[in-house]
């Protein structure tokens, strides 16, 4: 069956001068790479998202609810105001998060934590923006 195919596009061809026969059989060999590129996506696809929800999706990365960050303000916080904290915590690697204050109190009644004031990292909300009150008792 494949042998008839290949001779009826090959006779089809035949009948074209060499640079169109060349583009016809590039035309065909990229068209069947990609016929066979979709039929293993939709095999393959709905196994991968399978898998993807059974295994991990690294949540092993993601801290803990319970968990606290310390951090350094590098941006002012005053108020309802957004401002930015590193998280130092970790000893050997940073990272920035925008931030705002976590208690509403605190919000309301427009407290100002100035740059280089070290603050606990309650939460990280869906956002992306940590939450932080700040720590008195800071141990270095």
């Amino acid at each position: 069956m494949a042998e008839e195919w290949l001779t009826t596009i090959q006779t089809y061809l035949g009948q074209f001068p060499i640079v169109i026969q060349f583009l016809g059989w590039l035309i065909l060999i990229i068209g069947g790479l990609l016929i066979v590129f979709l039929l293993f996506s939709v095999i393959l696809g709905p196994l991968m998202w399978l898998y993807n929800r059974v295994t991990d999706k690294n949540s092993s990365n993601v801290i803990d609810q319970s968990d606290f960050l310390i951090g350094e303000l590098t941006e002012k916080i005053e108020g309802a105001s957004m401002g930015e904290v590193m998280e130092i915590g970790s000893q050997s690697a940073r990272s920035v998060y925008p931030a705002k204050l976590y208690r509403e109190e605190d919000r309301n009644k427009k407290i100002l934590l100035p740059v280089g004031t070290k603050v606990i990292i309650v939460e990280i909300d869906h956002k992306g923006i940590a939450l932080v009150i700040e720590s008195k008792h800071f141990i270095e």
